[in-house]
């Protein structure tokens, strides 16, 4: 068995050693791939064309992100590397859509003052430690108890397609400045709060996603009708 463990062991390495680029390139991560493409589309959206598109690009970054796990389960016979390669990239790409990109928002609606920069900064630091303490903790947890996850601790960052879409179609309907900046800036400082506070949040499962998508869709739409037939404002 021993000497088994050890041949699979200079297997794999010997697999991993034939790469050609470092990384993983396979099926399994082409959605956290993706998502963070989407992010970095958004993040120039944002600033040269409308926060519009970055609030779409954002919503496209959280359809990448709901579901490549469970892409990548599907994948048999993971080594470790890979999973641990998959959880790395996957926080790392959340930081670019989910906690960059949303600034970028902010900014291109003009949010743009000395004081909007430290709002950033503290949106910017508790995502960040929101996404590092969710990959100590969840190694701790793999090693100690195993299977999935039943819930988070903290919010996840990925919830900004919830609220900064609603928050930036609701702003843009009152056309006064001073409130649509209260407003935003309200809206970032309660995720960054959120992002860091200790309580646990319900995990839904893949038929509790699909659901929350399609009703975060469906809000998301109204609002945009009321946005132009009611309150005259464009899309764009």
């Amino acid at each position: 068995m021993e000497e088994n463990g050890k041949k699979t062991e200079r297997t794999e390495e010997k697999v991993e050693g034939a790469k050609h680029f470092v990384g993983f390139y396979h099926y399994g991560v082409i959605l956290t791939y993706l998502s963070a493409c989407a992010g970095t589309c958004g993040i120039f959206l944002s600033l040269a064309v409308s926060p519009f598109w970055g609030c779409v690009c954002l919503f496209i970054s959280s359809l990448c992100d709901s579901f490549d796990g469970l892409v990548a389960n599907t994948r048999k016979n993971r080594s470790a590397a890979d999973r641990s390669f998959g959880m790395q990239i996957d926080s790392l790409s959340d930081l670019i859509a989910f906690v960059v990109a949303p600034v970028a928002i902010g900014f291109g609606m003009g949010m743009d003052r000395w004081y909007h920069y430290i709002i950033y900064c503290i949106f910017v630091v508790c995502g960040l430690a929101r996404l590092a303490y969710y990959n100590v903790s969840e190694e701790e947890r793999r090693g100690k108890e195993g299977g999935k996850r039943t819930y988070f601790e903290g919010l996840p960052v990925a919830i900004d397609v919830i609220v900064l879409p609603i928050f930036y179609l609701i702003a843009t309907m009152v056309r006064i400045d001073l409130f649509t900046q209260l407003f935003m800036g309200s809206a970032y400082l309660l995720l960054a709060f959120l992002f860091v506070f200790r309580f646990r949040m319900f995990k839904a499962d893949t038929k509790g996603l699909i659901i929350t998508i399609a009703c975060v869709t469906v809000t998301i739409i109204a609002l945009c009708l009321i946005r132009y037939y009611v309150c005259g404002v464009p899309l764009v």
